[in-house]
C-alpha cells in the first residue's frame, strides 16, 4: 500500500498513528513482490527455452550416448538440489525452488526430445509429453508452488490433448466421438480434481491457479466454439456433434457437482454455474446448428453467466473482463448484419447505443453487488 495514501489518512482524521503502524507492519509482513516474482520466473523461462534450443541443435561432433549421459546427468543434479533446498518456510526459497522445479520439469521433457533425436524415432509427439506427464506429474504438482510450474504444467497437459486430437483426426485414424468428447472436457476434469486437493493438501493456492488455468482455458475453448458456429465452421444439427456434446455436457456437470461439494462458498458456486452454462452453450450449438443470431446470443449467455458469478463470488476483474466480452460481441454482431455502409453505420450506432446500455447497467450494477478491488476468492 502507498505510504502517502497511510499519511492521507492520518491526516484526514480516518486512523489513527498506532492504525497505520499496525498497517504498515501487516503489509510489509504480506507483501507480495510481484517484481521479483517476474523476475525469476522469466529467468526460469529462458534457461527452459534455451534448453529447448540447445537440445534440438545437431550435435554432430558429440557421440549421442555422451549427450544422454550429460543430459540425464544435468537433470538429476537439478532434481537433487530441488529436493534437498526446498524449505516450506523461507518464502524467497520458495521462489528460487519453483524456478528450478520449473527447470527440472523443462530437463525432464527436453530428455525425450533428445533420445528422439538421437535414435531417430518417429511417434507422435503426443506420446512423448504423455510419458512425460506420468512421470514428472507427481513430483511438480506435489511440490509446485506458484504460477509458474502451475502454467507449466497445464500447458503440457492441454498441448498433449490438442496433439493427440490433430493426430486422430489424421486419414489413418477413426474418430471415437466419446474419445473426442472427454478429451475436449480435460480443462473442467482438471478443475475438479484442483478444486478437491485445495483443501485436502498444503499448497492450496497452486491448485487455485490450476482451476484458475483451466476454467480460462475452458471459457475459451467454449466461447470459440461458438463463434466457429456462426461460420458453420462447428455444423450442428447432427449425430455426431449431438454426441460429444452429450459427454461434455456430462463431464463439465460432474466437474461443476465436484466443485459445489469441494467448496461450498460463493466462488465454488460460482464455478459450479459456469461448467454448467459452458456444458449446455455447447449442447443447444451441436443441437440448433449454426446462425449468426444464436452464435452471438449463445456468446453473450455464457459471458453474462460469467458476470453474474464473478459479482457473487468477488472477483472483480473477471466481472470487467466479462462485461467488456459482451461489449465486444455486440459491436462485433453489427458488422455481422451489415451488407452495405449504411447498414454498417446504423449497426454501428445501434451497437453503440446498447454497448453503453450495457456499460451503464455494469456499473449500476458494480456499485451495488461488485466486491471492492483485492484478491479474488476464487
Amino acid at each position: 500500500m502507498s505510504e502517502r495514501k497511510i499519511k492521507k489518512w492520518v491526516e484526514a482524521g480516518l486512523i489513527d498513528a498506532e492504525a497505520a503502524d499496525r498497517i504498515r507492519a501487516w503489509e510489509d509482513a504480506n507483501s507480495r513482490p510481484l517484481g521479483l516474482w517476474a523476475l525469476i520466473g522469466l529467468g526460469g523461462l529462458a534457461i527452459g527455452l534455451g534448453l529447448i534450443s540447445v537440445v534440438a541443435a545437431n550435435w554432430d561432433d558429440i557421440p549421442g550416448a555422451v549427450r544422454l549421459a550429460l543430459h540425464f546427468a544435468l537433470m538429476l543434479g537439478v532434481g537433487g538440489w530441488v529436493w534437498w533446498q526446498r524449505r516450506a518456510d523461507a518464502d524467497q526459497s520458495r521462489w528460487f525452488d519453483d524456478a528450478a522445479l520449473f527447470i527440472f520439469g523443462m530437463l525432464g521433457l527436453t530428455f525425450f526430445g533428445h533420445i528422439g533425436q538421437v535414435y531417430q524415432t518417429s511417434s507422435p509427439l503426443w506420446q512423448a509429453f504423455l510419458a512425460w506427464l506420468l512421470l514428472f506429474s507427481p513430483i511438480l504438482l506435489w511440490q509446485g508452488r506458484g504460477w509458474l510450474v502451475a502454467a507449466g504444467w497445464s500447458a503440457a497437459v492441454y498441448f498433449t490433448a490438442s496433439n493427440y486430437l490433430s493426430w486422430l483426426y489424421e486419414p489413418n485414424q477413426k474418430v471415437d466421438w466419446a474419445v473426442l468428447g472427454t478429451i475436449t472436457s480435460i480443462p473442467a476434469m482438471a478443475m475438479a480434481v484442483a478444486s478437491a486437493l485445495r483443501s485436502w493438501v498444503g499448497n492450496g493456492d497452486f491448485w487455485r491457479r490450476i482451476e484458475q488455468i483451466g476454467l480460462a482455458v475452458l471459457v475459451i475453448g467454449v466461447s470459440g466454439s461458438t463463434v466457429a458456429s456462426a461460420f458453420g465452421v462447428r455444423d450442428g444439427k447432427n449425430g455426431e456433434a449431438m454426441q460429444v456434446a452429450v459427454i461434455q455436457l456430462l463431464w463439465l456437470a460432474i466437474a461443476a457437482a465436484i466443485v459445489r461439494a469441494s467448496r461450498p462458498n460463493p466462488s465454488g458456486r460460482a464455478t459450479a454455474m459456469i461448467l454448467v452454462i459452458a456444458g449446455l452453450v455447447l449442447m443447444v450449438t451441436a443441437i440448433l446448428g449454426t446462425s449468426t443470431l444464436l452464435s452471438a446470443a449463445l456468446f453473450m449467455s455464457l459471458w453474462g453467466a460469467i458476470a453474474m458469478g464473478a459479482l457473487s463470488a468477488g472477483w472483480r476483474v473477471v466481472f470487467q473482463i466479462a462485461v467488456a466480452a459482451v461489449a465486444l460481441r455486440l459491436i462485433i454482431l453489427s458488422f455481422e448484419f451489415a451488407d452495405d455502409l449504411l447498414g454498417s453505420g446504423l449497426g454501428l450506432i445501434m451497437a453503440g447505443v446498447m454497448t453503453l446500455g450495457v456499460a451503464w447497467i455494469a456499473v449500476r450494477i458494480s456499485k451495488r453487488y461488485a466486491p471492492v478491488e483485492g484478491e479474488p476468492s476464487a
